[in-house]
Parts: C-alpha cells; structure tokens; sequence
C-alpha cells in the first residue's frame, strides 16, 4: 500500500514472520515522509504481533489489517505528552506512545516501545520500533524508547496544536500506513545479511548509506525476489552482488519513491544518464549523442526515449529537454544495447523486469570466470566494473 504524499505520513512494510522457538512476531521495516519526502531520522525496523491483519474482534492479539490510520495523541500507560524521563529504569511509568485510530473493533492499538517484561514482542496489536534484530534476538528498551519519542518529536514539530492539552487530540493530517502482512517465514539468509550490514563499518565513499542499502535489498527481494533468485541459479554470482550493482547504478535516486509508487513504475523511471547531450559531458558508446540515435533509429523512436526521459526529469522537478537519456531500469541497461536488443527498449521491457538484461549477467559472469576461486564479493573486477559495488556488496551479505 502507497502513501499518498500528503501531510505526515508513517509507511510500515511488513516482510515476513520472525520466529524463535514458540515466540512469533510480525518484522519490518517504517519510514516516515512529510508530503511525500522522507524523514532519515525516522526510519528503522517494526515488530508487532502475527498476521493475518485483523480489526474485526477486540483483543484477538493479531496485528491490525492493511490500511490508512489517523494518529491521535495518546494518555494513560502510555502517553504523547508527560511521559517519563527516568533514563535508569527500563519500562519505567509512563512510556511513550501515540495512538492509531480507524481500527475497526480493535482499540487501543499504539506504536509504543518494547518494553521488559516481553523484549521479543511488547504486542498483542501494537507497534514496537526497532533497530534490525534476528528472529532470536530481542529488542532493546532504550534503543526502542528513543525511536517513539523521535516520532512523537517529528509529529510535534509538524502538528503542534495537538500536543498543546493532556487529552487525546487527532494529530490533524498524520497517519500510519500499513502494507498487509505476507506471514511467510523471514529466510534466515537475510536476517543475517541485515544484521552484517548493521554492523559493518560504512565507507565514506559510497553513493548511498547503509542503512539505505539495506532498504535497498529488502526492496528487491520483496518486489522480484524470485526472479532474482531465478537469475542467479547455478551462477557463482549471487544476490548480493545484484543487489550491490543496484545501490551503486540508481538506489539513490528512486529510494525515495519506494512509499509512493510501486515496483514497476519505478523501475520504468529509471531513465538516467544524458551523458553526451549534458553541456561538458562527452560519451564514446553509440549513441553518442541524441543526433547520433535519431539518425540511426528515426523520429519515431528518439520522440518515445526523450518522452521517457522528460517523464523522469518532471518527477524530479527539472523542465524538458529534447535529450535522449542512456541509461534504463534500476541496472541502467545502456542503450549501446539497442543495436542487439531493440525490443527491450521500444517496447519498454525493463518495466516488468521479466528477465535480467542480459549484459549484466555477462559482465558478472566474465569477472567470476576470471576469479573461479573467489567469490565476486572481493574480486576487483567487479570493483573496477562497479566502483562502488565491491563495498556495497557487503550491506548485503548473507542475501544469497
């Protein structure tokens, strides 16, 4: 489910079931945006009880359906305003939290933190922020407790009139978005691949944070997991390098759109690099410029990529250019390509990502042959064919 881009906005994305001897609990992943732009203060990982969603029967411990929740301030064990500040006590009266209203015949559903006695789950609906956790670990009361209160700061700053009495008040224009629960199992493999990627030391250097690159991971494999999986099948090149190629192509460009739009209009919006065209940019590749391709290809082709192109240009608030853009899809298919491969271009393929371009898979193949006994993940072929890959790589450790 797609935020709308408008007001303050709270998009949690449930990613699978964690599970621990008998203990479950619902894990993913929230982001907050202010019309439609993401706050990178508010962002982490969310657990709350099992699916599937359910606001038909009180206290049935169930997490709560897919849907668009208003906020309201919070007052009782848990509170909006006056909520304690012994910085001692673990779970110390009273915690932070605001409520979600709308819920149906379930009340008091909040987003609060987990708290002791329950580590692994403070929930029989609610919602505990978290930093990553494996399916056997528990969260931490401190690291949970400052994830509630920067909420409740961001909601203050955007909504003060709300938190103005101690009485339950609607946070005009706040809401919480839930994606529906899949209730699979989360594959042991990425829960260890996120934890690394918490962990791991963060190079200056790179085009994207770590904590968007695990963003970035989750992404692809929720979106195209199998056909992911599917394109890797027997190669010594895994999903991690996949993904790694992603952060350092365009993740830093749609991360951001990921709450507004879905997986392939996304992907069909990754039109980038108008090299050759751009005033002091140069290009060696065919097309060298959009002269070179509409002599080639003809008006008819050239007017459908400039459109593309402008449509991605408007979405990042640039005017139109008469420019044909060489890069297509979150692996920036280059439209050298077009001269073996028309049809991924002209009837826009990249869209549906029903199969991985080809090239890339011939370039990650090539760098493994070279390198039979070492994994891509520290070949320096694939740090001089993606810069920034090699290091990127290991955000996504363990995603096989």
């Amino acid at each position: 489910m797609a935020i709308r881009g408008e007001g303050w906005e709270l998009l949690v994305r449930h990613l699978g079931t964690q599970q621990s001897g008998t203990k479950k609990r619902s894990y993913g992943t929230y982001q907050a945006y202010i019309n439609g732009i993401p706050l990178d203060d508010i962002s982490g990982n969310m657990c709350e009880s099992v699916g599937p969603g359910d606001n038909s029967r009180p206290g049935n411990g169930k997490c709560i359906e897919q849907g668009r929740y208003p906020l309201w301030t919070q007052f009782g064990r848990y509170r909006s305003i006056g909520y304690s500040e012994d910085t001692h006590t673990a779970g110390a009266a009273n915690m932070p939290g605001v409520r979600l209203e709308g819920t149906g015949r379930r009340v008091g559903i909040l987003i609060h933190p987990a708290h002791p006695p329950n580590l692994y789950l403070s929930s029989i609906g609610c919602f505990n922020p978290t930093k990553a956790v494996t399916k056997d670990q528990t969260m931490d009361f401190w690291d949970s407790r400052g994830r509630v209160i920067a909420i409740l700061d961001r909601l203050r700053d955007f909504a003060p009139d709300a938190f103005r009495r101690e009485e339950m008040t609607k946070i005009d224009n706040a809401w919480v978005v839930v994606d529906p629960d899949p209730a699979v199992p989360i594959v042991a493999e990425l829960d260890r691949a996120f934890m690394a990627a918490t962990a791991a030391a963060e190079p200056a250097s790179l085009p994207i944070s770590r904590s968007s690159a695990i963003k970035t991971a989750i992404w692809m494999m929720d979106s195209y997991g199998d056909r992911l999986r599917a394109a890797v099948a027997g190669k010594q090149y895994r999903l991690k390098h996949l993904c790694a190629i992603v952060c350092q192509e365009t993740a830093y460009k749609w991360l951001q759109w990921t709450g507004s739009m879905d997986a392939e209009t996304i992907i069909a919006r990754c039109v980038f690099d108008a090299s050759g065209d751009y005033p002091g940019t140069e290009r060696t590749a065919f097309p060298k410029n959009t002269a070179a391709f509409l002599e080639k290809y003809g008006d008819e082709s050239t007017d459908m990529l400039i459109e593309e192109a402008n449509i991605t240009r408007r979405l990042q608030g640039y005017s139109d250019k008469q420019w044909v853009y060489k890069g297509y899809g979150i692996f920036q298919f280059d439209l050298q390509h077009v001269k073996t491969d028309r049809a991924f271009f002209e009837e826009k393929k990249m869209v549906r990502l029903r199969r991985m371009p080809s090239p890339v898979l011939r370039g990650t193949r090539r760098k493994a042959a070279q390198h039979p006994r070492r994994s891509l993940a520290g070949d320096q072929g694939l740090q001089r064919k993606w810069p920034a890959g090699a290091a990127i790589h290991g955000k996504c450790q363990g995603v096989h």
